[in-house]
């Protein structure tokens, strides 16, 4: 229990959801299938959550003579087209990735438990307040980008509330105060979370300034609004690019320049685009930590808004509405096939890597997990041929020199490891690994000792 709670493990202080799998181990032991039930029921749980958050909010934005029964079908198709959605595969089908599925339910039962505080008679509400607090304090303690909450119930407020703003004003004290205690529990858990990202991960700036650091972040937020609305060429694993094209760019103007234009017109959107945006901040490029500058599993909480606002124009009574029913059906009958299809390239390692590398035949990181997934399987000429493309890509060879000398020294081909090995101790002298590598490699070929293993330290 003490290293729960205090560990950064890789990079991550998330001691609730440290407990999950912890009571996974006890349940299960080391059986994957106990593992992924618990993903799948916390997943299933938020998508629930979401259709009750979806009933009470459309209720609130759409006119007032909108039939019970349409706020159901939008409330519905809401929480379909999120929980379905190829893009939810990485977050429920990888064990590691629990963090997600156990701080969006806590996120979004904080969130209704504020929206049943805002419902409620004047006696009733300081239970369902402290109630929506400690649920915001559990989902910090499963993931630190649910920070954001306390923005996304600033923007709930102005719309669809209307607590602030239009006739209600933004003079309205009590409104901005009850947020004073969502933003202390984020300061230190966002704080934390810096702290905990191993000093490794992290470019400095210096390295990698400004500039590219909001390019990159423009493109994520294009890149997961692409994904949502099509949803293909899923990676386990994106390759990390500072090259942003323009139309991207534009696209990322154009749809806040539409935001900004439109949010007297159409507040619903602007709520979803500002929430969009609040929710991604912490993972966007800006920040430039970690070996990829987007995952499908940071979409988990952001693309809540885009759902939302699907769920809208399902629920929507006008002439057309219909024939938008009849079509938001049929996408969720495509997002169901396309998730089954996802969920089986996360059967197992292989399947996995291999699928990373067919989309992306230069993605270096793919090719050395992919790699290490056939040394797991014994396939070792495979996992030399992966490891010569990873070399070939690489800047620092030596590494991968020392690699493939192992390899091909564990497949029995030791006159073609040695080369190898020198290789790298010519690039890296005194490399440990090629060092032990290469002395066992002469004593085998009874070959003289070649000037590289000089730098070498006497072995014991």
């Amino acid at each position: 229990m003490q290293w729960m709670a205090t560990t950064s493990h890789m990079g991550h202080w998330i001691p609730i959801t440290w407990l999950t799998l912890g009571l996974d181990y006890v349940l299960w032991g080391m059986d994957p299938r106990g593992y992924h039930l618990t993903s799948l029921l916390f997943h299933t749980a938020s998508a629930v959550v979401f259709y009750a958050l979806a009933c009470r909010l459309l209720e609130r934005a759409l006119p007032s003579e909108t039939p019970p029964l349409d706020i159901t079908l939008g409330a519905a198709a809401a929480a379909l087209l999120f929980a379905v959605h190829p893009l939810r595969v990485e977050s429920v089908a990888w064990a590691t990735e629990r963090r997600d599925v156990v701080s969006g339910l806590f996120f979004m039962l904080a969130l209704l438990l504020y929206l049943k505080m805002v419902e409620a008679p004047e006696g009733r509400r300081r239970g369902f307040y402290l109630a929506s607090l400690a649920l915001f304090a559990c989902a910090l303690l499963s993931k630190s980008i649910t920070v954001a909450l306390p923005v996304v119930l600033l923007v709930l407020d102005v719309y669809p509330l209307r607590r602030l703003g239009g006739e209600a004003g933004w003079s309205r004290p009590g409104v901005w105060v009850e947020k004073i205690p969502y933003f202390i529990l984020a300061l230190p858990a966002g704080m934390r979370a810096i702290q905990a990202t191993p000093t490794s991960a992290q470019l400095p700036l210096e390295v990698f300034g400004l500039g590219p650091r909001l390019l990159v972040s423009a493109s994520s937020l294009a890149f997961y609004v692409e994904k949502t609305v099509l949803p293909i060429r899923l990676s386990p694993f994106y390759a990390y690019t500072t090259h942003i094209g323009w139309l991207t760019l534009a696209c990322v103007l154009g749809g806040a320049i539409l935001v900004a234009a439109t949010w007297q017109r159409w507040p619903a959107l602007a709520g979803a685009g500002v929430t969009y945006v609040a929710l991604l901040f912490p993972v966007l490029g800006i920040f430039a930590a970690g070996p990829q500058a987007v995952g499908d599993r940071y979409s988990y909480l952001p693309c809540l808004g885009l759902a939302l606002l699907a769920g809208g124009a399902v629920a929507w009574r006008w002439a057309g509405s219909r024939a938008v029913r009849i079509v938001a059906a049929a996408i969720v009958v495509v997002l169901i096939a396309l998730t089954v299809q996802q969920v089986r390239v996360w059967r197992d390692s292989l399947s996995l890597w291999s699928h990373a590398v067919a989309l992306e035949p230069a993605n270096r990181l793919a090719r050395i997990n992919l790699g290490g997934a056939y040394v797991e399987q014994g396939r070792l000429p495979d996992a030399i041929v992966q490891y010569s493309e990873v070399l070939r890509l690489s800047r620092d060879k030596a590494p991968w020199y020392a690699v493939l000398g192992w390899l091909y020294a564990r497949s029995g081909r030791v006159d073609e490891a040695l080369p190898f090995l020198v290789e790298a101790l010519r690039l890296e002298p005194g490399r440990p690994d090629a060092c032990a590598n290469a002395r066992q490699a002469v004593e085998i070929l009874r070959v003289p000792a070649p000037p590289e293993l000089a730098g070498c330290p006497r072995a014991g």
